[in-house]
């Protein structure tokens, strides 16, 4: 009886074992897996952000918020050495959030700081006067023309006088800390 005991112990012992084993490979297959992914999104962002950047925009008539009476040209805008937020709303609100939180911790004087403009193209009309806290930019023809905007992925961008983009960041919601750079060195 004593030896069917030891038998047993033994058996339980060798399956917790061998069950130990395949949960590291596993979480090494895992973490491999994991790592391979961020490179895949970090190359993705590389190559959208190299077939972007310094592209022109095309110059168009747009208007802050609801007020559809004051209309500017889009040139006369980027002549102000202004920071652009671009999202659309398929873009998850957690990425928007923590983007905007990134902005303040960045320009804590972001709600009168009228340099910064929050371009969202297909918000429903009700939330351009206060999304985030600013008035959206709203666009006359409905979008930038640039094929980032395809991606549906938030971006920040400057634009030079003559509307090309000249500082272009693809916000990756697995490294918010690159977006916080990001903003730390436009502030400059």
């Amino acid at each position: 009886m004593i030896e069917f005991k030891h038998i047993k112990y033994f058996v339980l012992f060798s399956v917790f074992v061998i069950l130990s084993c395949n949960h590291k490979g596993t979480e090494q297959k895992r973490t491999d897996e994991e790592s391979d992914y961020l490179q895949l999104v970090e190359r993705k962002i590389n190559a959208l952000t190299a077939r972007n950047q310094h592209l022109k925009i095309e110059n168009q008539a747009v208007y802050q918020g609801n007020d559809t009476l004051e209309i500017t040209d889009l040139k006369q805008i980027a002549e102000s050495n202004l920071f652009f937020f671009y999202f659309s709303s398929h873009t998850c609100s957690p990425c928007i959030q923590q983007t905007v939180n990134n902005i303040k911790e960045v320009w804590p004087d972001y709600e009168n700081n009228d340099r910064i403009i929050f371009i969202a193209p297909d918000y429903e009309f009700k939330y351009r006067q206060n999304c985030y806290g600013k008035k959206l930019l709203t666009l006359s023809k409905g979008q930038l023309g640039i094929p980032l905007e395809k991606e549906h992925v938030p971006f920040l961008f400057t634009l030079s006088d003559e509307l090309t983009i000249e500082n272009l960041h693809i916000v990756n919601k697995n490294d918010f800390i690159k977006t916080l750079d990001f903003l730390k060195k436009m502030n400059k």
